[in-house]
């Protein structure tokens, strides 16, 4: 599998991609392993949306971890309870968060903080929210904020004073980002127009790789989140072959 190590391609979820759309793999799975382990065969980095939902012991996510070979990363998604109930305003949550997902050991790539839409920017609940989580976790973090206050100057500065990166969901221009080159760029694409089901194009593709391209200093990680069909395994495995080295 030949892959450009400074970016990480992937989806969202492995055991859909698996059991409903194994055909689109550029070979045959195997049969005598793991879901997970199956699907490591064909990509090196995946999103854990599960994590979302349910609380998950340290020993699965070191399961996890031993299911997939060394190169193999993991981003994971916090779970609702400290995003959306409690709406970021109980930092003692993140301590258990963190414990479990210490598992991963050194293949947990990122952390991904998705907000729920009625989530307005709250300076002072932010700033110790992500205190808290900093004092935890000095590793890769992106933040999905589904409101609108969230991308003004003064949430932005925030974000990029605890080197948390803004996640993008299009596919944006080809153009070398401003930000520093320690806040990661994570891009999850949810498909369009059709969302979950619709595939991104070849020119939509090809634009995504270049905008990679210009970007060589920051982390990248790209999450194809249009599973529902199998439009998500034969976009990432396209745009993997578009940035993989020569």
């Amino acid at each position: 599998m030949k892959t450009n190590p400074g970016v990480r391609i992937g989806l969202a979820g492995w055991s859909e991609a698996v059991s409903r759309h194994r055909a689109s793999f550029p070979a045959p799975l195997p049969g005598d392993c793991s879901a997970l382990a199956k699907y490591a065969t064909a990509f090196d980095f995946v999103e854990i949306n599960a994590s979302f939902y349910r609380q998950f012991r340290a020993e699965t996510y070191g399961k996890w971890a031993d299911d997939v070979p060394d190169g193999f990363r993991f981003a994971v998604k916090m779970h609702r309870q400290i995003t959306h109930y409690t709406r970021l305003k109980n930092g003692g949550l993140l301590e258990p968060f963190f414990e479990s997902v210490a598992g991963l050991g050194e293949k947990l790539a990122a952390v991904l903080v998705q907000l729920p839409p009625s989530l307005v920017f709250d300076s002072a609940v932010a700033t110790a929210f992500f205190d808290a989580l900093r004092a935890r976790y000095a590793g890769p973090v992106v933040c999905e904020p589904r409101h609108d206050s969230w991308t003004a100057p003064d949430a932005l500065a925030l974000l990029a004073a605890h080197r948390i990166g803004l996640v993008q969901i299009e596919i944006p221009a080809p153009e070398r980002e401003r930000g520093h080159n320690d806040v990661p760029l994570y891009i999850r694409l949810h498909g369009s127009p059709r969302r979950y089901y619709s595939a991104y194009s070849d020119a939509q593709l090809a634009q995504l790789a270049e905008f990679l391209r210009l970007n060589p200093k920051r982390q990248r990680f790209v999450v194809f989140d249009n599973t529902a069909s199998n439009a998500g395994v034969r976009n990432a495995l396209h745009l993997r072959q578009l940035v993989a080295p020569d």
